[in-house]
């Protein structure tokens, strides 16, 4: 008997082995498509008039995550994604941009920004943005593209500037007995590296690129609050972050409200009479924190998380960021 099972286990297993079912992994790895998720259903029997809320959320990254069975897509392909599916649909008649961003890399958000603008002017329908926790720094930029902007009155708004993390660990190596003797083809190659003092020359140089794009973002701002004055606009592009209420009285924001006041802000200016409010969202994803009472209590922050390791010697990039420690 015991013979028997041994010689049934040999037949069965290279049996079993030979009709696997195989996976394709380039079919996990594909992005799930976008699907449009009713919050409002509006009145309109034969054709709806749509207000499609877009979110921003989280720390806004240029680069793309991959796991073993899964990838994500960047911050820009992401919002890209979003407005072409509000571009190909005939029925949305106005956007609302929802905010709950600290910023992020300098060339992503001034790609959204970008992308925001071209939008406004191929489909020539509202745009309105609603920081409902926070838009600060890139998040408060992209803000800027749009044609009206609502802030949460316990938002946190600003922080106007540029960063550009560095670190000199050049006494840590030296106590545990390492040392990095780069080969390179001119005294500034290695600019900002981590494993010596940054020199006085190199400092300026950084210091020149921080004020270049420091210089952009003002302008931005100037173009996106026409009826400030240049000396407005720098006065609180100093860095600093203020709650929504005072972003209003600086004239940082249009008004203070939320995410239903930002709706009606659209609703008015589209000449709607009743919306229906959609979003978009992708099979599998991260449960959306946007329900039928268009709650704005919940923060999405977490959705478009970064990666922000410390150092990062590799990726040294610049940032229109509010994080505090970073």
């Amino acid at each position: 008997m015991k013979r028997a099972t041994i010689l049934l286990a040999t037949v069965a297993v290279p049996l079993l082995l030979s009709s696997c079912i195989v996976i394709p992994i380039g079919d996990l790895l594909k992005r799930q498509p976008l699907n449009e998720e009713i919050l409002v259903d509006g009145e309109g029997l034969f054709e709806k008039q749509k207000i499609a809320i877009v979110e921003v959320n989280g720390v806004i990254r240029g680069e793309s995550n991959f796991g073993l069975l899964s990838s994500q897509d960047n911050s820009v392909t992401e919002f890209r994604a979003r407005l072409k599916k509000v571009q190909d649909d005939t029925e949305v008649k106005a956007v609302v941009v929802r905010i709950a961003s600290p910023g992020g890399e300098v060339t992503a958000c001034d790609i959204m920004y970008n992308d925001l603008v071209r939008f406004k002017q191929d489909v020539e329908i509202p745009v309105v943005s609603c920081i409902v926790e926070q838009g600060a720094s890139g998040g408060y930029y992209i803000a800027m593209g749009t044609d009206h902007v609502v802030a949460h009155p316990t938002a946190i708004v600003g922080s106007v500037g540029v960063i550009l993390q560095s670190f000199d660990l050049s006494g840590l190596m030296e106590i545990v007995g390492v040392k990095s003797e780069p080969v390179k083809s001119s005294d500034q190659k290695d600019l900002n590296s981590p494993f010596r003092p940054m020199t006085s020359d190199e400092r300026v140089v950084l210091q020149k690129l921080v004020d270049d794009l420091y210089a952009r973002f003002v302008e931005v701002v100037d173009r996106g609050r026409p009826e400030l004055d240049n000396e407005k606009v720098k006065s609180f592009s100093d860095g600093r972050v203020v709650s929504g209420e005072s972003a209003l009285e600086l004239g940082m924001v249009d008004q203070t409200g939320y995410l239903a006041d930002a709706i009606e802000v659209a609703r008015v200016r589209s000449n709607i009479t009743s919306p229906t409010i959609v979003h978009y969202t992708r099979p599998g994803g991260s449960p959306t924190r946007l329900t039928a009472a268009l709650d704005d209590t919940a923060s999405s922050g977490q959705g478009l998380e970064m990666n922000l390791r410390v150092p990062q010697f590799n990726t040294p990039k610049f940032y229109y960021l509010w994080r505090p420690g970073f």
